[in-house]
């Protein structure tokens, strides 16, 4: 009886499993949930080249205000965040562009 029981379990949890060449379904995404970012490219007279930062923007904000927050750290000596290679010039910092994903 036991085994019957246990034979019939089985069967039923093999025959729930998909065959191992069963054609795989696609998944497709929804890149309407996928996190947006942007790169805001800043420069410096001191800094050599453009600094360039890809940041994501968060739920219910934006690129511009993302940008800015990044323009805020580098151009206040107490902000401890890294951007441009790490560098530790701040203040004179210049926002130049904001381009977001397509």
């Amino acid at each position: 009886m036991i085994l019957s029981i246990a034979v019939s379990f089985l069967t039923l949890l093999l025959a729930a499993l998909p065959a191992a060449d069963a054609p795989k379904t696609p998944v497709a995404l929804d890149d309407s949930k996928a996190p947006k970012s942007v790169t805001c490219a800043f420069s410096n007279i001191r800094y050599s080249g453009w600094c360039r930062a890809t940041q994501d923007i968060p739920e219910g904000s934006n690129a511009d205000e993302v940008c800015q927050k990044v323009l805020n750290c580098l151009n206040d000596t107490s902000c401890t965040k890294t951007y441009c290679n790490a560098t530790e010039i701040r203040g004179g910092w210049k926002l130049e562009e904001v381009q977001t994903d397509k």
